[in-house]
């Protein structure tokens, strides 16, 4: 039995969400956009979480995150160009 596209795209995109779940960022402004295929589109504002001591190199955990998004079952391509750090 073959699932429909929406059911699939909603699994996906919990996957997804799982997956930045994990992440020591503050992803309470990100959007997380699942489109047919197992793209998924991150659109919003990415943080530094408040009261955090000491340095974080925001990109570099924000590329892990993006990683840890592909390594998600049923994800193809992440796309983040519209993700603004803050």
């Amino acid at each position: 039995m073959k699932k429909d596209t929406k059911s699939e795209c909603n699994s996906t995109a919990r996957l997804a969400r799982h997956a930045i779940a994990k992440t020591q960022l503050d992803i309470s402004e990100l959007n997380i956009h699942c489109m047919t295929g197992g793209q998924i589109m991150l659109t919003g504002k990415i943080k530094i979480p408040r009261g955090h001591l000491g340095e974080m190199n925001v990109r570099k955990e924000f590329e892990t995150l993006k990683n840890a998004i592909r390594a998600s079952r049923g994800v193809k391509e992440v796309y983040a160009d519209q993700v603004k750090m803050v």
